[in-house]
């Protein structure tokens, strides 16, 4: 399944802040993975940015039947194997003769994702009169479940009882919001990744957990969310 880069709430279109990036990556030699819409894959590693910043180098493979392959592809991905995620797709790349040898050229993207995996995280949300509440469309009226955690990635709610039949595995919930302090109401729509079976609470009473993505978070969206954690992030901080 193709990721769609541009359609990524992280997805970056400054040119200048691109290339910034690509050449961070190479000045500290960071492992990518290659990998061809035909199943071609191999680690590699940019090379550089050229003086007038139209193309970037990648290091090519010692096997030239790779590099033919990969040459020949119509689509190439490229994603970071550690820390901080960044990934770029490309459509044609060539192979050129640097001062070192055989590279990979291509033209810099013209967009890419940078996603920093603490946003995944999920950091544990106030509860009480402080909770967050997420509200979800039923066929009866609206569902508010408290929200347990956050990250830029989703949420986790739990909800009384056993949940409904909409909260089937891979379900997509649409007309969603999460309602958070000052902001107010951040719509969404959510797929449902994960249900963990109910527990009791002291007074007997049957909750459920339920793990939920963020669906065609908008770019504004995500920025208040990603506020929020971090605000959250803060205040624990001070607080420890």
């Amino acid at each position: 399944m193709t990721h769609h880069v541009e359609d990524s709430p992280f997805a970056l279109h400054n040119r200048k802040e691109i290339v910034f990036i690509l050449e961070d990556l190479a000045k500290h030699r960071v492992a990518i993975n290659l990998d061809t819409a035909e199943g071609v894959g191999m680690v590699t590693s940019v090379l550089g940015v050229s003086s007038e910043g139209n193309h970037v180098y990648m290091d090519a493979s010692s096997d030239e039947q790779v590099n033919e392959k990969i040459t020949n592809s119509k689509y190439v991905s490229f994603v970071t194997q550690t820390g901080v995620k960044v990934r770029w797709h490309a459509t044609h790349l060539r192979l050129v003769e640097l001062q070192d040898g055989e590279a990979f050229s291509m033209l810099v993207p013209a967009v890419i994702e940078r996603v920093q995996r603490r946003e995944y995280f999920r950091l544990g949300t106030p509860q009480g009169s402080n909770a967050l509440i997420c509200r979800i469309p039923t066929d009866t009226g609206v569902l508010e479940a408290t929200v347990v955690d956050i990250s830029v990635g989703g949420v986790g709610i739990s909800i009384r009882g056993m949940p409904p039949e909409m909260f089937s595995q891979g379900a997509l919930l649409e007309g969603c919001s999460i309602t958070l302090p000052v902001i107010g109401a951040v719509p969404t729509n959510l797929r449902v990744r994960g249900i963990w079976a109910s527990t009791t609470t002291r007074s007997g009473e049957q909750m459920c957990r339920i793990g939920l993505e963020f669906e065609g978070l908008s770019r504004g969206a995500a920025n208040v969310i990603q506020r929020y954690i971090i605000q959250l992030e803060a205040e624990r901080i001070s607080l420890g």
